[in-house]
C-alpha cells in the first residue's frame, strides 16, 4: 500500500518550467511576448523512483538502466547537431567553416557538448555536401491540437515515417492532445530567422546597431530574447532571405549563431502559467525524440 501511495505522489511530480524572456521589437512597435519553454532533460524523480522499485536491490539493474539513459540522450543530441550543420552547409554557405560562419558556429556548439564526436561532425558535412548519399529520410509535418487553442506542427525527418507516426500517437495519448488530419498548418506563417549573440571582435551586442544593418538586408521584424545564459537578437525575414541576411550580418562583424526557417502564429494565445507547464511537457518529449527536427507552438 505504501509502494503504491509513493508511486503516485512519484508520478504526480511536476518539472518546473522556466520562461526566457522575449521582447518583440519593431520600427514602431514595441511589445513582449513569453516563449513556450522548451526546456530539456529526463523527468528526473518519477524514472529514478521507478528504476528503484523495478531493479530491487541488484546494482546492475540500476547501473544499466542510467546507462541507457544516458546513451539514448547523447543519440538524441548527436542527431540534433548533425542536422543543424547539414542546414547550415545545406544553406549555401558551403562545407569549409572557415567561409560559413554559421557552420563554424554549428561545429563549435555541437564540439561544446562534448557528445558529438569529430566523426559524426566530418560525416555530417559529407551528407551535406553530396561527398556521401546520406540514408533515406523522409520530411513531414505533423499538427497537433491541445486544449485552450493551444497548436503545435512537429517537424520530422524519419527514416520509417510508419513507426514515427505510431510513436507520436502514443505520445499525444499521454499529453491528452490529438493529432490534426488539416487545419492547423494554415495558422501559421513560414518565416525566415536569423539569430546573433554578439560581434566577433568580443564586443557587447548592440540590438539597436544590429537592427539597422538587418532592416537594410530584409529584416521585418526583431525579438530580444534573454534565456539566462546570453542575450540574442532574432531577426525574422521571408523565409527565402534568411541566407542573405546572416551573410549581411556576419559580414558587419556579428556572430551568427544560428539561421533557419520557422513557423509563426498568426493569431498567439495566452495560456496560464499551469498550463504552460502541461504544454512544456509535451514539447519536451517530443524534441527529446531524435527524429524530431523542430517544435512550433502558437503561445504568445
Amino acid at each position: 500500500m505504501f509502494l503504491k501511495t509513493a508511486s503516485k505522489l512519484a508520478a504526480s511530480t511536476v518539472r518546473a518550467c522556466t520562461t526566457p524572456r522575449r521582447e518583440y521589437r519593431s520600427a514602431t512597435l514595441l511589445c513582449r511576448a513569453p516563449v513556450c519553454p522548451h526546456a530539456s532533460g529526463p523527468h528526473g524523480p518519477p524514472h529514478a523512483f521507478e528504476s528503484r522499485r523495478h531493479a530491487g536491490h541488484s546494482h546492475w539493474q540500476n547501473v544499466r538502466h542510467i546507462k541507457a539513459a544516458k546513451d539514448a540522450h547523447k543519440m538524441s543530441q548527436t542527431d540534433k547537431f548533425v542536422r543543424l550543420i547539414q542546414a547550415a552547409v545545406k544553406a549555401g554557405g558551403g562545407p569549409d567553416p572557415k567561409l560559413n560562419r554559421v557552420l563554424a558556429n554549428a561545429i563549435e556548439n555541437a564540439r561544446r557538448t562534448q557528445v558529438v564526436t569529430n566523426a559524426a561532425i566530418e560525416l555530417a558535412i559529407k551528407r551535406a555536401s553530396g561527398a556521401e548519399k546520406p540514408k533515406n529520410l523522409r520530411k513531414a509535418m505533423y499538427e497537433i491540437i491541445m486544449e485552450h487553442g493551444v497548436l503545435l506542427l512537429v517537424d520530422v525527418e524519419t527514416p520509417n515515417i510508419s513507426r514515427f507516426g505510431n510513436e507520436i500517437k502514443i505520445i499525444c495519448k499521454k499529453h491528452t492532445c490529438r493529432i490534426s488530419r488539416g487545419g492547423v498548418k494554415e495558422q501559421f506563417l513560414e518565416k525566415g530567422f536569423v539569430r546573433v549573440s554578439g560581434r566577433e571582435d568580443g564586443a557587447a551586442l548592440d540590438s539597436d546597431a544590429a537592427l539597422d544593418v538587418a532592416i537594410q538586408h530584409g529584416a521585418e521584424d526583431v525579438f530580444d530574447i534573454d534565456d539566462g545564459e546570453k542575450t540574442m537578437c532574432e531577426f525574422l525575414c521571408d523565409v527565402k532571405d534568411y541566407f542573405a541576411l546572416s551573410k549581411a550580418l556576419t559580414t558587419n562583424g556579428y556572430v551568427v549563431e544560428e539561421c533557419g526557417n520557422k513557423f509563426v502564429p498568426m493569431v498567439p494565445v495566452t495560456i496560464s502559467e499551469e498550463h504552460m507547464g502541461v504544454v512544456g511537457r509535451l514539447c519536451d518529449e517530443l524534441e527529446e525524440h531524435s527524429d524530431v527536427v523542430a517544435v512550433h507552438t502558437n503561445i504568445a
